[in-house]
């Protein structure tokens, strides 16, 4: 399947509607649904995080194994489809599931309990199907400008689904957390099943399982780890993810707290990010065809550093306006993040399999989840602490502004990292700079 109609294209694409959505809906909003401030918890706050980086723990031991394992599935209809279709309605009924608590008014330890289940049956399910979703993506095509093309029009959905999730404040008001809910779920049915219908797995020969090589799951991640670009990207893209959690979670607390509005207001601020995140798709998209994945990435990881420590000086008069243009010029970067790593990593499975003479997109995807997963969940280990900087009760101000600075100080580093990354472009190949 080397080229792909424009069909096939958008109904593997269609996915990331739900991809980014669910996360960022989990990411935002739960912490605020749990623990909305000290005295009105369901959850007491410490114990919330735990539940919450476990879970995000157990999703990344368990994503190099459904890596591994859909690697080297034999299912007549392929090794990555009969995972995604098994997972799409587990996933949308627990996405329902979160958002209802059994005891809706203060603290009770049966809403631990609850918390606890629901979280870890998220990430277990989200993992079973996001990874073999993703390790899709190289076997669609093997051409370097398809791909970014690919992961454009992933990005497209992508941004469909953030429109969606800037307006989930407003639905939270109208229809209730299980409304919300709801529709979250619904939406993750809608966007996976074309994928699930209309693409279709060709027979994949180039395994590593023959009599003489039984495939070995600690030697292939072992393996991976040698692979020097992986672990460069790797670093990078976790580091991002947490810098960018940091961003996600505060919103709510910053319209409550330093703005003094209501939770439908979270549009207001989510507009012009999501504006500059769809424009500048097809700004990142011609600069890494015209310079290359690695210098777009650099320009993504180096302008989000400079712009989310804005937030800080958010102050005095003017307070949603000025919070809006802040919002809108992280967006502009964050519109390179969206598309480029799945591509790049594309290119890292590439320059894998010359030297394993295998196809191991699975267990790329699986570590890499490993590492994103965890820095996702530490992102609100850290968030949660930060925002009470200062007080007790509710979050404050100057927490929330940490919270950015911190997030701009680790894009930093991520782009630090990703400047030795060697692998480039060069007339419709990739080479290693440092071999």
């Amino acid at each position: 399947m080397a080229q792909l109609t424009v069909t096939q294209k958008t109904a593997y694409a269609s996915g990331f509607l739900s991809m980014n959505l669910a996360n960022l809906v989990i990411s935002q909003w739960l912490l605020k649904l749990y623990v909305p401030d000290k005295v009105n918890a369901l959850v007491p706050l410490g114990l919330f995080s735990a539940i919450f980086l476990f879970g995000r723990i157990i999703d990344g031991v368990l994503d190099p194994l459904v890596g591994f394992y859909s690697d080297n599935a034999r299912f007549k209809s392929g090794r990555r489809l009969p995972f995604i279709r098994a997972m799409i309605i587990p996933v949308a009924l627990v996405s329902f599931l979160l958002w209802i608590p059994p005891h809706q008014e203060g603290y009770h330890w049966i809403n631990a309990v609850y918390a606890f289940v629901v979280v870890q049956l998220f990430f277990v399910f989200w993992t079973i199907l996001a990874n073999p979703y993703l390790s899709l993506l190289p076997e669609i095509t093997s051409d370097l400008k398809e791909r970014v093309n690919v992961s454009t029009l992933q990005a497209v959905f992508l941004m469909l689904g953030t429109l969606l999730f800037a307006f989930i404040g407003p639905i939270k008001e109208s229809l209730g957390w299980s409304g919300m809910g709801a529709i979250v779920g619904g939406l993750i049915i809608i966007s996976f099943l074309p994928t699930a219908i209309l693409i279709k797995e060709k027979h994949h020969s180039g395994s590593a399982t023959t009599e003489t090589q039984k495939p070995n799951l600690i030697r292939w991640a072992r393996t991976s780890f040698r692979n020097r670009p992986f672990v460069i990207l790797l670093t990078t893209t976790s580091l991002y993810w947490f810098a960018l959690n940091c961003i996600t979670i505060i919103v709510p607390f910053w319209i409550a707290n330093v703005l003094l509005r209501s939770d439908a207001d979270v549009a207001l601020v989510m507009a012009p990010f999501l504006a500059a995140n769809i424009l500048f798709f097809f700004v990142f998209n011609w600069i890494s065809k015209k310079s290359g994945k690695y210098v777009a990435f650099l320009v993504t990881l180096l302008g989000t550093a400079a712009t989310m420590p804005l937030l800080y000086f958010v102050d005095g008069n003017a307070l949603m306006l000025k919070t809006q243009v802040v919002m809108g010029f992280i967006g502009v970067f964050v519109a390179g993040f969206m598309m480029l790593p799945y591509a790049i990593l594309s290119d890292v499975v590439d320059y894998d399999e010359t030297f394993t003479g295998l196809r191991r997109e699975g267990i790329y995807f699986g570590i890499q989840s490993i590492f994103q997963k965890i820095s996702i969940g530490l992102s609100i280990t850290l968030a949660s602490w930060l925002m009470y900087w200062g007080g007790d009760i509710k979050p404050t101000v100057i927490g929330l502004k940490l919270i950015a600075v911190a997030g701009g100080a680790i894009s930093l580093a991520a782009f630090l990292v990703f400047l030795r990354y060697p692998l480039r472009e060069k007339q419709g190949k990739i080479f290693n700079l440092k071999a």
